[in-house]
């Protein structure tokens, strides 16, 4: 596996390195990334509180102070779908932040820069 991977890892360098945005580029990312932000976070999260209120009976309004005292209760089963929905909501986001400044560290890397100081400035 970490072969397969090694060797990955060796074909997409050149792309990294290599690669400048152009207004073209730029313009039909962006229109991925909100069409996947779209899907991610609004669609997915939807789906997950009719499906946990239709389907498994996890419906109805939250209520805390009765997840703390029985969390495997009706009321603990509430805030179960909304955590989930929540996770469901921030993880796409997180994500892509996550994801974007480790392909920056990585370009930079490549590049002969160095990736724990991004920025330079007076010391």
């Amino acid at each position: 596996m970490r072969e397969r991977l090694r060797r990955l890892k060796e074909r997409a360098e050149p792309f990294v390195r290599d690669f400048e945005w152009t207004w073209t580029t730029a313009v039909l990312f962006s229109l991925a990334f909100v069409f996947y932000l779209l899907i991610t976070a609004v669609v997915i999260p939807s789906f997950w509180m009719y499906f946990a209120e239709q389907t498994l009976g996890w419906g109805g309004p939250t209520d805390l102070e009765a997840f703390l005292r029985a969390p495997l209760s009706k009321e603990g089963l509430i805030e179960l779908r909304d955590a989930i929905a929540m996770g469901l909501t921030t993880g796409p986001i997180v994500t892509a932040m996550v994801v974007a400044v480790v392909m920056q560290n990585w370009r930079r890397k490549l590049r002969g820069g160095s990736a724990e100081r991004p920025t330079g400035g007076y010391r």
